[in-house]
């Protein structure tokens, strides 16, 4: 849908290119009291045919492969090496189109084959009208990209006031709660010093849904903390029927993630998994390295639920990754012989 619109507007803006470029030579040719008649030659119709089928050919390549990979403030050097590229394209498209093709559809060519710098002229031409596609189709892919990211930010802002908005109306008095935490915490400590712990956690676990993740992103560490702190009191509640591996692969530490993003996967576990059957113990894997995340999930389901329809809705997952990322991530889910699979990768 996206490309579909950009082609629509990149098509009447070559049509203007073409319409300015020949108005603006015609218009030389007769200011300067030029000769117009090698316009109406149909060599000249030729030659200026294949010009543009080359330049847009360029202009095309720029656009679609050299500018989404290349065009950053950290790959200049990259997209410098595929303008070089591109000069090579330009000069081969045309060598094809008016050295070969037209020598052996219409016996002629625009410039001479028994020149022995014909390879350097057609070169040192395209390095000049290299320029103008890359420049053009360049500002066309900023422009759209400028438009579409001030987009995403919009709804993302609009996301996360929703939340907020949210997580407002379900608090009830936090600062009450907190301090009646605190004040059992108080009371228990020298009695019951396990269950202070217990009330402590507890604290620390509302307090980051509460004040800590309002942010989109979020450390890592802190993220994986409170994934540690919700499994904890599961395991309390199921004592020693508790069946969930929870690993950690990689460094956790200098890494920021979506808030509250990898606490879906892991509720969705415990509210619709089966976690406590030794023999089908639940798994939850966190793999972290230098460019993305990856968090796996596998857990027994009952097969007389649809679990599909459970959880954490991977329609709203979805579209906050979207809205994040673009298409720079994975997402999926499946069931298969009553065990239920989810995975995301996603970017840091």
């Amino acid at each position: 849908m996206r490309l579909s619109k950009e082609l629509k507007y990149n098509i009447v803006f070559a049509i203007l290119l073409m319409v300015v470029s020949v108005t603006w030579e015609y218009s030389n040719d007769i200011i300067f009291n030029q000769s117009t008649d090698m316009w109406f030659k149909p060599a000249s119709i030729v030659l200026f045919t294949t010009m543009h089928i080359t330049y847009f050919s360029v202009y095309a390549i720029n656009y679609l492969i050299f500018a989404p990979r290349f065009l950053k403030p950290n790959k200049i050097i990259e997209y410098c090496l595929s303008f070089v590229f591109m000069v090579f394209c330009f000069a081969g498209i045309r060598f094809l189109f008016e050295e070969v093709l037209l020598l052996a559809l219409f016996d002629f060519h625009n410039y001479n084959l028994d020149r022995p710098n014909i390879v350097a002229i057609y070169l040192t031409d395209s390095a000049v009208y290299t320029i103008r596609p890359c420049l053009f189709s360049s500002l066309m892919f900023l422009f759209f990209r400028f438009n579409e990211n001030k987009s995403k930010m919009h709804q993302i802002q609009l996301q996360h006031q929703d939340a907020q908005m949210a997580m407002l109306r379900s608090q009830i008095s936090p600062h009450f709660l907190f301090n009646t935490l605190n004040g059992f915490y108080s009371d228990l400590y020298e009695d019951k010093p396990k269950t202070a712990e217990d009330i402590l956690k507890l604290s620390h676990l509302l307090r980051y849904v509460t004040y800590d993740a309002k942010e989109n992103y979020m450390p890592l560490d802190k993220e994986i903390a409170f994934i540690k702190d919700y499994l904890y009191f599961y395991r309390k509640r199921y004592e020693h029927e508790f069946y969930v591996d929870f690993r950690i692969k990689g460094k956790i530490e200098g890494q920021k993630i979506p808030a509250l993003m990898l606490i879906h996967f892991v509720e969705n576990l415990c509210k619709h998994g089966i976690i406590n059957d030794a023999d089908q113990p639940a798994t939850i894997e966190v793999n972290i390295n230098q460019h993305s995340l990856e968090i796996k999930t596998e857990n027994a389901v009952d097969p007389s639920e649809n679990y599909m329809d459970k959880g954490i809705g991977t329609k709203n997952i979805n579209k906050r990754l979207k809205l994040l990322f673009g298409e720079q991530f994975t997402l999926y889910s499946k069931t298969q012989n009553n065990i239920y699979q989810s995975y995301l990768k996603l970017p840091l």
